[in-house]
Parts: structure tokens; C-alpha cells; sequence
């Protein structure tokens, strides 16, 4: 197989997982328009007013659903985790504009105490756990691995809204969160499937979906009527869900 066969045959099989995350998705009501729409995340309509503590494990290049919230309220304790080293200066600028949020630069992982990313982009802007190709390898570092309990020791267990994009430890950080029986009122996330064990990565899912909902949680698919009705949804394969329980 040559390797643009290769490349043709892996989107295909991407396609056909993204599709899959869409019809999941379809299992579920999507947010209420009533809803406050911060960035790509909705928050519920009866928690913003009162939001007081938010946890939010993934950042990157983006926080605006955390710089948004807090214009909602001032007194919003805001705490992020990334371990990407961009994540620090956009924590900056945004704390700049008088957001106030207090950053760690850890990675969330509950079984280890840290991790090493390695990247070949000469932007240093994708990272890998993985070391693909040394020959070609532009920067590594190693972070410090923080999970649920270890902010429950430091912080107390009074948390609002639990948020992740983390690229594939949602499954921990779930049953982590459930496991530890906080009174979480939402809980939003990005739930990615990736190739080649997608039907376990969905069985999972459906067992985090079943907990959550014998804790008295709500479920919806975090899309807007407008996204589903023009078609305009990231072509990614992962399927975003919210669960709320207020």
C-alpha cells in the first residue's frame, strides 16, 4: 500500500467516526437556547448567576469561555491546568484584560506524577506523548501530572462547573469526578473516539453517560439548534456533551 493509499483509507475511516459522534450525538437534547453560550461551551441559565468556582483542564490557545464567564461574574474563582507551554502566555494575555484566573502549567493524568511531550513543529504548537520521529524532534519537555484528588486536597471540593478538552483522558477524568462523589453542578466536555478502538472508547462512554445520570444528571449534546440546522459542526471526531445537575 503506498502512502497516499494509506493517507486516503485513514480519513475515510476519521469520516466515518465523525459520523458516528453525530448520529451519538443525535441520542441526546441539545442545549437550551436559553443558555449562556461562552465560546464553543453552554452554561446553564439557572448556573451562571451564581457560578462561584470553575475547574478547567485544557487550554491551549483559547479561553474564552473562562474570560466570559468571569464578565458574568466578578466573583468567580477561575482555576486552569494545561500543560502546553503556550497555555501560559494565553493565560497572560487574558489576565491581562483583568480575568483573574489562576493557572497551573500540569498536565491531568490521575495514575502518573509526570509526563514528557515531544513535538517535531517548528511552531511548538502540537505535542505528542509519543516520540514518532527523534530524527526530527524540536523540542521536549516534562511537566507534573495533577489529577481530581490532588485538587480536592488543595482547593476543598466545592467546584460549580468542571470543563475538559484533553485530548483523550476525559474517560479518567469522569469517572475521577464520579468516583469521588463531588457535588458538581455541569460537567462539559470534549468526549474524542480515536481510530482503531472506537467501539470500546463509545462503550465507555455510555457507562460514564449511565453514571451520570443515576447521580440525577441531566445529559445534552452541547450544540446549538443554529449548528444543527445549517450544518456548520466541526468536522472532528468527538462528540460534546454536558451534564447538569442544578
Amino acid at each position: 500500500m503506498t502512502p497516499k493509499d494509506s493517507d486516503w483509507k485513514n480519513l475515510s475511516i476519521t469520516n466515518v467516526i465523525m459520523q458516528r459522534c453525530r448520529e451519538f450525538e443525535k441520542s441526546f437534547p441539545l442545549v437550551p437556547n436559553t443558555w449562556h453560550r461562552c465560546h464553543q461551551y453552554a452554561i446553564s441559565d439557572a448556573l451562571m448567576p451564581n457560578i462561584r468556582n470553575v475547574w478547567s483542564f485544557g487550554i491551549s490557545k483559547e479561553c474564552r469561555m473562562e474570560e466570559q464567564i468571569r464578565k458574568h461574574n466578578k466573583e468567580t474563582k477561575i482555576h486552569t491546568w494545561d500543560p502546553t507551554p503556550i497555555s501560559q502566555t494565553t493565560i497572560d494575555k487574558a489576565n491581562s484584560r483583568m480575568a483573574n484566573i489562576i493557572h497551573a502549567n500540569k498536565a491531568y493524568d490521575p495514575e502518573n506524577e509526570s509526563l514528557t511531550f515531544y513535538t517535531t513543529d517548528p511552531t511548538k504548537r502540537c505535542y505528542s506523548l509519543e516520540n514518532f520521529d527523534p530524527a526530527n524532534l524540536v523540542h521536549s519537555y516534562t511537566v507534573d501530572c495533577v489529577s481530581i484528588k490532588d485538587i480536592v486536597e488543595q482547593l476543598g471540593n466545592s467546584v460549580d462547573l468542571i470543563k475538559f478538552d484533553i485530548e483523550g483522558r476525559w474517560y479518567e477524568i469522569c469517572k475521577e469526578t464520579l468516583d469521588l462523589n463531588l457535588n458538581v453542578k455541569q460537567v462539559v466536555g470534549e468526549f474524542e473516539m480515536y481510530m482503531g478502538d472506537e467501539d470500546t472508547q463509545f462503550q465507555k462512554l455510555n457507562d460514564i453517560i449511565e453514571r451520570f445520570k443515576n447521580n440525577g444528571y441531566k445529559v445534552y449534546c452541547n450544540r446549538l439548534l443554529a449548528e444543527t440546522n445549517t450544518g456548520h459542526i466541526p468536522n472532528n471526531p468527538c462528540v460534546e456533551l454536558t451534564f447538569i445537575n442544578v
